[in-house]
């Protein structure tokens, strides 16, 4: 049996031709390579797929976050609305009249609207010469909803053998009043205010943030259609 000691002295000259033969050598090579090709590939793999977004914009998007105490939904235009609705049913025995309840609503409505920080886009920003590029995202309702301290029934009665419908009538009479507020804010241009408004207010928040050059692009024609959350 071989020990250390009576090992050839040529035997640390065969390793080493055997360690540096063309064909070991090329295939430690290419292992490499082939590795390092393939960190570049996950790298640009992530990158793709989560790519980092640049540091200014990050700062801009916390900074309007901020003013807002981490609100992402920012109100920006409000409207206080009434309407008046009549709601009724009759009762017939066939072609004879039997009577008619009727109820009178008065309907005492507010109706928010705003943007959605979170869309908010910062297509350019060059902190060294105060210049920045905001898209805003397109203004939408918030909320709409009936004051019950003001909203009421005005009136309601019974003729004849009239049915006892009163509560749905009044139930009927609530949600037909607040469509009718939500449509007349949205015809009164709700929307539109609620983006001027939040232009101003982003535009103000950029100014005191010390950028001088800021466009500020509105994409009100995108809005949806004006029901509550529509598109968002």
């Amino acid at each position: 049996m071989n020990t250390p000691d009576s090992l050839p002295q040529s035997w640390p000259r065969k390793l080493s031709k055997v360690l540096l033969h063309p064909l070991v050598v090329s295939s430690v090579a290419v292992a490499g390579i082939a590795a390092f090709q393939a960190e570049r590939i996950s790298d640009k793999v992530t990158e793709a797929l989560f790519p980092a977004a640049p540091a200014p914009v990050t700062e801009v998007k916390a900074l309007l976050v901020s003013e807002f105490e981490g609100k992402t939904e920012l109100t920006t235009a409000e409207v206080l609305l009434e309407t008046v609705v009549r709601t009724h049913q009759d009762r017939m025995l066939g072609h004879l009249y039997l009577g008619q309840t009727v109820v009178l609503y008065q309907g005492v409505g507010r109706v928010r609207a705003g943007i959605d920080l979170d869309q908010l886009e910062v297509k350019s920003v060059d902190r060294a010469n105060g210049q920045i590029h905001i898209l805003l995202p397109p203004p939408y309702l918030v909320q709409a909803d009936l004051d019950v301290d003001e909203s009421g029934i005005l009136e309601h009665h019974r003729t004849w053998l009239a049915p006892n419908v009163e509560a749905q009538l009044y139930t009927e009479a609530q949600q037909t009043a607040l469509l009718q507020i939500r449509e007349q804010a949205c015809q009164d241009g709700l929307l539109q205010k609620a983006d001027q408004e939040a232009e101003m207010i982003v535009r103000n928040i950029l100014q005191a943030a010390e950028y001088q050059e800021i466009t500020i692009e509105s994409q009100l024609a995108r809005s949806p259609s004006c029901l509550m959350n529509a598109g968002r």
